[in-house]
């Protein structure tokens, strides 16, 4: 058992940001699910089966539980622990397996995040790229394939920080368990390749795009207004991901500079957790811009006609 120092002010002030924002992006997460969710009841036996097959839809959804699930759990594991200190006075954590292991459940989860974007790029590349190939998206067994390769990535990359080299813990000064910035292995692994190899993905992607779309002229027109549909889905990512790394500046000009004085700042966690905080609500807003199907969902109208 740990018993913390009480929060400074500016640490009291970030988790604040940070727990505000989170449950924000929760609002907002199932004020969206609810519309989409009224939108197939409401809508005829045909089109709720052409929405429930479009593949964009479904990758959009899952990223879109997968926000839902992250709040969750970053509300239970540190936005209500943080809580505890800063307004309940509870002082005392214990540093047991449960607390790692939900710590892990927590980055792991942020890493799928990561992946179901990934995913979608990868599913625009080979629609673009590979049109011959497009069945390889369609059934729902495939579906549940590429969610369980997600999850399987997402999980499996966080695996070596939790059991190999034991970088998950109780951290000084704060009351939940998570990755160290102490240690060499979460600052080297965990940027690289939990969270650098699937944004590096959707990177290539954008360009293989770019690069087919410049180079060929003579296409299908069906083909050629969905590849350019395809090609301003992933440049909308590309932009979405540099917003977020601007959101996230802040956390690494400040663990820059501190570790090149030899210490840690006793405030980098909050920051990290108010910036990732910060970039769900982004996300979230941003989603349903990403994918112009799922645009069109939540903004249809009631003018459907039932079929009988």
């Amino acid at each position: 058992m740990t018993i913390l120092p009480p929060p400074a002010v500016i640490q009291r002030v970030l988790d604040t940001i940070s727990t505000i924002a989170n449950l924000l992006t929760l609002l907002i997460s199932l004020s969206l699910l609810c519309i989409i969710i009224y939108q197939l009841i409401r809508s005829n036996s045909i089109c709720r089966k052409e929405m429930l097959k479009d593949m964009s839809i479904r990758l959009s959804m899952n990223t879109h539980c997968l926000l839902i699930i992250r709040s969750i759990f970053q509300f239970f594991d540190i936005d209500l622990n943080t809580i505890k200190r800063d307004y309940l006075s509870i002082q005392e954590f214990n540093n047991s397996f449960l607390c790692r292991f939900r710590g892990y459940l927590l980055l792991s989860i942020h890493n799928c995040l990561y992946w179901s974007y990934t995913i979608q790029a990868i599913f625009r590349f080979i629609r673009v790229i590979f049109p011959h190939y497009i069945y390889l998206f369609q059934s729902k067994i495939r579906f549940c394939i590429l969610i369980f390769i997600q999850f399987f990535f997402g999980f499996i990359s966080i695996f070596p920080i939790f059991i190999g080299f034991n970088d998950i813990y109780l951290l000084p000064n704060e009351p939940y368990c998570t990755a160290s910035f102490n240690e060499l292995t979460s600052l080297t692994y965990m940027p690289i390749l939990a969270f650098g190899l699937p944004l590096s993905t959707i990177v290539v992607c954008y360009l293989c795009i770019t690069w087919k779309i410049r180079r060929i002229t003579t296409i299908i027109r069906p083909y050629q207004q969905r590849n350019r549909r395809d090609f301003i889905v992933i440049r909308r990512m590309i932009l979405l991901i540099t917003i977020l790394s601007m959101v996230s500046l802040p956390l690494f000009i400040d663990l820059f500079i501190h570790l090149a004085k030899g210490y840690i700042d006793p405030y980098m966690n909050s920051i990290g957790w108010a910036s990732s905080s910060i970039n769900a609500v982004i996300l979230v807003i941003s989603l349903p811009f990403i994918n112009p199907k799922l645009y069109e969902l939540l903004k249809r109208k009631s003018n459907i006609v039932q079929v009988q």
